[in-house]
């Protein structure tokens, strides 16, 4: 058993040592962070989420795209476009019967990143969106719609590494803090607007031209 405990152990250290070393020797001949070079880049989320309390069960599944391009206007620095496209489905199963929510959301945002020689960087971006909600199989009040239009503000600044697989091609893990607030677009009168700011984990695709 403390002979297979080694054995494991052994294996996962000379893959953590291959993938530095990796890193390393790419870091020392990489020149795709120039001047006039271009990056894109992307990363997806899918998330599924089912919760149950007492005889109400609710399911969720959400996807998220957040594709970007960008310029080096120096070296190691870069500014761009981020576009964000979200769309989720909920089920809600309760007393009433089935419901559904879908929301389907678009976000544009500048964004501006720095790398160090080191590989690691910082990036911040502001950006506004547009967000529509549609329920399903609900009782709608005279003079009301069954969708909700919303508009939303926001802003993100993290920190990262680029892990290089070659001269154009990185794997960016990264850790982020965002803040964005929402307000109802077809409502301009109301001063009700929600508020989410969050911290989370974040792995891109990077690809330099």
């Amino acid at each position: 058993m403390k002979t297979l405990k080694l054995n494991y152990q052994k294996q996962i250290l000379t893959l953590l040592i291959a993938i530095i070393s990796i890193s390393l020797s790419a870091q020392d001949t990489a020149t795709n962070r120039q001047k006039g070079n271009i990056l894109l880049s992307g990363g997806a989320l899918v998330h599924y989420t089912m919760n149950k309390f007492n005889n109400n069960k609710s399911t969720s599944f959400t996807t998220n795209i957040t594709p970007k391009a960008g310029y080096f206007i120096m070296n190691n620095m870069v500014v761009g476009l981020e576009f964000t496209v979200n769309t989720s489905k909920e089920t809600l199963d309760g007393l009433f019967g089935e419901r559904e929510i879908i929301s389907n959301g678009f976000a544009i945002a500048p964004f501006t990143r720095y790398y160090l020689k080191n590989g690691f960087f910082a990036e911040g971006l502001v950006g506004l969106g547009w967000k529509k909600n549609s329920s399903g199989n609900v009782i709608i009040i005279e003079g009301e719609s069954n969708s909700i239009k919303t508009n939303t503000f926001g802003f993100r600044v993290g920190a990262g590494y680029a892990i290089n697989l070659g001269e154009h091609v990185a794997i960016e893990p990264s850790i982020n803090y965002s803040w964005e607030r929402d307000k109802r677009a077809d409502v301009p009168s109301t001063t009700l607007k929600n508020t989410l700011s969050s911290i989370f984990l974040g792995v891109n695709f990077t690809v330099f031209l």
